[in-house]
């Protein structure tokens, strides 16, 4: 498999590749694209409520609500995708070849883009003035945001799935040997126990889409015949998606959500979103073939450039906030509030393609370096 094949976010391993595009199935591309498109919904949103007004919108609105059940914790498809990909393909490399493919397709352009928004937020921020410019400042805000994945208010999730990878040969092997139902039983069970906390790297961060990651990883083995398994299934995870949906619609609504150090929204969300994620890649698996042709451009325009819109699409929407605040200008109308996160969103997505597609042109094979080859 050449280099190319395998170097961009659109065709690479965070998001769920790693395999060549005439070798790749044709529906997780597309499952990828579907997942690229709900988290920049969701960041459209969600973004434009808690930044387009002097006051951030309530958290009890309904269309805050809405937005976080209908599209929070869609990175676990990302997750699941990715698991699937290193079983079925980057399995077979060399260790030593799979290490360093991540460290030159994922960690590299990881650590680009950090050090640009870190220079960049740094020395025009209050704290980087030039009577205060420090490089010893400078290079601990580096550090910090490199381990941590705080340059970006989505890049908490490159340095957990980096670790996800180290461990990817050992969770591999132990699901061929006589703890794969231990493995599994506690991919289901520790994630709901341990909860995600927020966009902070912690050790119930790393559990909560270590369990995605191996079913992910337990899929990937026979994805044909295992999905075949799970068809048979649908109806249940239908009735576990919408027993989840209607949960966190009545905890959203009265504001419960921890029972001790347990987030029990995030519990349920794990189980919501594994439902629908395994429902989504069902539908995908069956009917891709068949979607009309403007659809599948655009599905597949996402997952090739999943990369690139994940590292950029933050940073773009937020310079849309204020123009989409001007249009959508009552917090107190429910319309305004999705008006304002459709402007945010659509014109923020226009912006990344430019922006990407620009930057493929001047920098080449270079490129992928910040959005992928």
């Amino acid at each position: 498999m050449s280099q190319a094949s395998t170097s961009a976010f659109g065709s690479d391993a965070v998001f769920g590749a790693g395999v060549a595009t005439r070798e790749r199935l044709a529906y997780l591309h597309y499952f990828r694209g579907l997942t690229m498109l709900q988290i920049m919904i969701m960041h459209a949103g969600r973004g434009f409520m808690l930044r387009g007004y002097d006051e951030p919108v309530a958290a009890s609105n309904p269309v805050f609500i809405a937005n976080d059940i209908l599209f929070h914790n869609t990175t676990l498809y990302f997750t699941l995708i990715s698991g699937i990909f290193y079983s079925r393909s980057l399995s077979k490399q060399p260790v030593t070849d799979f290490y360093k493919g991540r460290l030159r397709n994922i960690a590299a352009p990881y650590v680009v883009m950090t050090v640009l928004f870190t220079t960049l937020v740094f020395f025009l921020s209050a704290n980087g003035a030039p009577d205060g410019i420090s490089i010893g400042s400078f290079a601990r805000t580096l550090g910090y945001n490199l381990l941590w994945g705080e340059a970006q208010v989505v890049y908490w999730y490159i340095p957990v799935v980096l670790l996800l990878y180290a461990l990817s040969p050992v969770l591999h092997a132990l699901l061929a040997s006589r703890f794969r139902n231990l493995l599994l039983a506690s991919a289901i069970i520790l994630p709901m126990l341990f909860s995600r906390t927020g966009t902070e790297v912690t050790l119930s961060t790393i559990l909560y889409f270590t369990g995605a990651y191996i079913i992910g990883l337990y899929l990937g083995r026979d994805i044909e015949g295992r999905l075949t398994d799970v068809s048979r299934y649908a109806w249940l995870l239908g009735l576990l998606a919408v027993a989840a949906t209607a949960t966190l619609v009545v905890l959203n609504a009265r504001d419960i959500d921890y029972w001790g150090p347990t987030s029990l929204r995030e519990s349920v969300y794990y189980v919501q979103k594994l439902s629908l994620g395994l429902l989504l890649m069902l539908w995908v698996w069956r009917f891709s073939g068949g979607l009309p042709p403007g659809p599948a451009r655009l599905l597949s325009l996402f997952g090739s450039y999943a990369f690139g819109l994940y590292f950029l699409h933050g940073f773009v929407f937020r310079r849309f906030i204020g123009f989409s605040a001007d249009i959508a200008s009552s917090p107190d109308s429910n319309w305004d509030l999705v008006l304002g996160g459709a402007i945010t969103f659509l014109l923020g997505t226009a912006t990344c393609f430019a922006v990407i597609f620009v930057l493929r042109w001047v920098l080449g094979r270079y490129s992928r370096l910040v959005v992928g080859a």
